[in-house]
């Protein structure tokens, strides 16, 4: 996977947010997931995670940005998502720093697909940012594993929205 791919992907989805809110646009999750397993953050495939539960994530592998109050329940079921918004730092000196916000699709209580969308594209948008000037390592050493699986999140969510 390179930079490219992940800025097209974000753009693809600045581009056809609307449409995919209204249900006239198909969405391919699959893209997603490749693109997350390719950056070799998370242990295993990202969706190996959806049907672990809460509490085998945070005890074997959550850096401990995500809230997680229900031990037993799916991680698929989390409403919670931790977005990279920001990064600073230095590319020459390989210290780089990715800031993150949460986010809560159902904060209102029904399904908001925008938010995961949005989500998404600005996650992509950063670390395409950060992957094209920096070699993939940088930014494996340097973001969220939590943040990674938030997007995963997302996609799996936008995915079944449009079912």
């Amino acid at each position: 996977m390179d930079s490219e791919t992940i800025s097209n992907l974000a753009d693809w989805l600045y581009t056809n947010r609307k449409k995919i809110e209204d249900k006239s646009q198909e969405f391919d999750a699959q893209k997603i997931y490749d693109i997350l397993d390719s950056l070799g953050v998370l242990r295993k495939p990202i969706k190996e995670y959806f049907e672990m539960t809460e509490d085998d994530y945070y005890q074997n592998e959550s850096d401990h940005r995500l809230t997680l109050q229900n031990p037993g329940n799916k991680l698929s079921e989390l409403h919670d998502r931790v977005q990279v918004n920001h990064v600073d730092g230095s590319f020459a000196g390989h210290d780089i720093n990715f800031t993150y916000n949460h986010e809560d699709p159902y904060g209102k209580g029904d399904y908001k697909v925008k938010t995961d969308v949005d989500l998404i594209d600005y996650s992509f948008t950063v670390i395409g940012a950060v992957y094209d000037n920096t070699i993939v390592a940088d930014v494996r050493n340097s973001i969220s594993k939590d943040a990674i699986l938030s997007i995963g999140l997302a996609a799996r969510a936008v995915e079944e929205y449009l079912k």
